[in-house]
């Protein structure tokens, strides 16, 4: 269990780096990605993805990725947490965390039908709290994700470039 924790990122990465398009097509969608994997959305995250993606014409693929590594069973108690914190300073008293907590352990031990029935029964107070505390980071999360994920496409491609150019040389 622990061996396979540690190599999860080096599995997202080996993902992200066999990705293939141009460096700002890709960076969008990774930032999309990162975006859409704040916003506390968990049992249809994935699902919103696609359409969304394909919608905005950024990479789906990379948006997938994106969002399953910030968002997975690892990360999403403690999101859920950090996001209704930031959402109930912003929006004070909506909701508690048990009753959040409550609805969190239940769309965990259930399948996806499920969870999605039972997080749709969460109620608009608690749905924009957890939207509210997710934009306010996703946004800037992911505005920084794209100038990073930016930086690393041209920077693979560049180095894709450069062994073409070795390997033609070799012909």
């Amino acid at each position: 269990m622990i061996r396979s924790i540690f190599r999860l990122p080096r599995y997202y990465l080996l993902q992200i780096r066999r990705l293939k398009g141009d460096p700002v097509y890709l960076a969008k969608g990774f930032a999309f990605g990162v975006f859409m994997g704040v916003l506390p959305l968990v049992p249809i995250q994935t699902l919103l993805i696609i359409p969304l993606s394909m919608t905005f014409r950024v990479s789906t693929l990379a948006a997938v990725i994106a969002g399953t590594m910030i968002s997975n069973p690892l990360t999403f108690m403690p999101q859920y947490y950090i996001t209704w914190k930031l959402g109930n300073a912003v929006l004070p008293g909506r909701i508690s965390w048990e009753h959040l907590e409550e609805v969190l352990l239940a769309v965990s031990d259930e399948g996806l039908l499920n969870a999605v029935a039972t997080f749709s029964h969460l109620g608009i107070k608690t749905l924009t709290v957890l939207l509210t505390g997710g934009a306010l980071i996703g946004i800037p999360a992911g505005l920084i994700s794209y100038f990073f994920a930016l930086k690393f496409f041209r920077t693979l491609r560049v180095h894709r470039l450069r062994k073409q150019k070795l390997n033609n040389k070799k012909k």
